[in-house]
């Protein structure tokens, strides 16, 4: 049985479609490897976002190219292929060296989705010169010609199943069978000017309601606790079906929609029974509603966290970045939120000197970052994206030096913030998710989504939901004992 093995960089949604090429490797008859050195075939799941995750991926298909070099002495059969797919693929195509070019080679477009199975003997894409070693790249859309690739590379047949054809109902192999992260939606439809995913992946596509509901019901059969409704920007969920609704000009909610949908399927998931959690994520701040920022109160099962990417504090900023809200509408929605529940967990994402930002620029974002205490932020060093639109119009016009000066006060600020954030925990009862496990503790995460930990006790398994007491807490952890 061939073995496969699972990189994957970036955020939360790539883990999720990690699960699903999971599940798909599975039925094809493929067996999970312990690690990258076992395996026959290694998937990198990447991100796009920052330069040095591309790096790292290309670093570290070199160490398999030094490994593969080693294998070919001693084991002919099992060298290891390579396989690329998310965010830095613009294309489905397979290397050359699998290819009869006079017989199969046809035309293809730079970014599109493969509309017949002929489309992918192609090997035009970029990834392919910077690296011999690779051996197919595919986008995670065309996930129904992964089984036609397979064979191909492998000169046998690869078990086929019509139910890969939507990339939307693939299934997903849960690890963690307590939380199951749920897609809700494909790509992104806001084109700030820093990101490349709109021009890699496309268009806002959101999936049918029915379908996640029954996806939810049947992960909590199954013993899921807490969902994670996933994707770019889950609050303009199924906004390709609200014209009415939706003001294309603003990208916002007209004041007559009554309830946005994403409020609607909020509802409906809270009927389900035996589960615990919702949470979602990301969310942005322009298209925010309040009947969203209501559920957090009003639905018994949603969790009092939201991440939301704030990105500068500065207005002049985030024009630039092509940020539809202004400083103003981000606090308005943090206060709203803090004011209803003090410990409501909030983190954010920042960019770190984006193109053009002045120290008057700069000192308006710390001055936020200290006015609303964050429990969280993941802090960026701004880095040219080729392909996007700050590439083509703005200059990369500030030292690396001071983007790390930079950084390192933001940093700061972010972790005084977090110490009397957390400080609020002590002494009250939780209810702890155990999520994870060591040799010596237990980590689990309270609805606000702190972490804590736990020394282990007989009492308590993995995946347990349980109430416990904050004792102390040490730089980002909390630890308790069970009540």
């Amino acid at each position: 049985m061939k073995k496969y093995f699972i990189w994957t960089f970036g955020c939360q949604m790539n883990y999720a479609d990690s699960e699903k090429l999971a599940m798909i490797l599975r039925k094809s008859g493929f067996e999970k490897a312990d690690s990258w050195q076992e395996s026959d075939l290694v998937i990198f799941n990447t991100c796009s976002v920052r330069q040095k995750w591309e790096d790292r991926v290309f670093g570290f298909i070199r160490e398999i190219k030094k490994y593969n070099k080693e294998l070919d002495k001693t084991w002919e059969d099992r060298v290891i292929k390579i396989w690329i797919t998310w965010c830095m693929v613009r294309k489905t195509w397979i290397s050359s060296k699998y290819i009869e070019m006079q017989r199969k080679r046809i035309t293809a477009k730079k970014i599109d989705l493969i509309r017949k199975e002929k489309g992918i003997y192609n090997y035009d894409d970029k990834l392919f010169p910077r690296s011999k070693e690779l051996d197919f790249v595919i986008r995670i859309e065309d996930i129904r010609f992964l089984t036609k690739i397979l064979s191909e590379i492998y000169d046998e047949q690869i078990w086929d199943d019509a139910n890969f054809d939507d990339y939307l109902k693939a299934q997903q192999l849960r690890e963690n069978p307590a939380s199951a992260n749920i897609v809700i939606q494909t790509w992104c439809d806001n084109f700030c000017t820093y990101c490349i995913v709109p021009y890699t992946r496309g268009r806002e596509k959101s999936r049918n309601p029915d379908d996640i509901i029954l996806e939810i019901k049947d992960a909590v059969k199954n013993g899921a606790k807490e969902v994670t409704l996933l994707w770019q920007n889950v609050n303009s969920y199924w906004k390709q079906f609200k014209d009415k609704y939706w003001d294309k000009e603003t990208f916002k909610w007209h004041k007559n929609a009554w309830k946005s949908p994403f409020r609607e399927l909020l509802e409906e998931i809270n009927k389900i029974e035996w589960l615990n959690r919702i949470r979602f994520t990301s969310s942005n701040p322009h298209d925010m509603t309040d009947d969203i920022l209501s559920s957090h109160f009003e639905l018994d099962k949603n969790c009092n966290y939201l991440h939301f990417a704030m990105q500068s504090g500065n207005d002049e900023m985030l024009k630039k970045m092509n940020r539809r809200h202004t400083y103003e509408d981000f606090k308005r929605i943090v206060k709203y939120l803090r004011s209803k529940d003090e410990l409501f967990g909030i983190s954010t994402d920042i960019i770190v000197w984006f193109s053009g930002e002045t120290e008057k620029n700069f000192q308006d974002t710390v001055m936020a970052m200290k006015e609303l205490e964050f429990d969280f932020a993941y802090l960026a060093r701004y880095s040219v994206r080729k392909g996007t639109l700050a590439s083509k119009m703005y200059p990369d016009d500030v030292p690396q030096e001071v983007k790390a000066e930079r950084w390192h006060i933001l940093n700061n600020i972010l972790e005084e913030n977090v110490k009397k954030r957390n400080s609020l925990m002590l002494n009250r009862e939780e209810d702890v998710l155990i999520s994870r496990e060591d040799k010596d503790n237990f980590y689990g995460r309270t609805r606000n989504f702190k972490e804590v930990r736990i020394v282990k006790n007989s009492d308590i398994k993995i995946w347990d939901l349980v109430k416990v007491k904050i004792l102390k807490i040490e730089w980002w952890m909390l630890f308790w004992e069970v009540v």
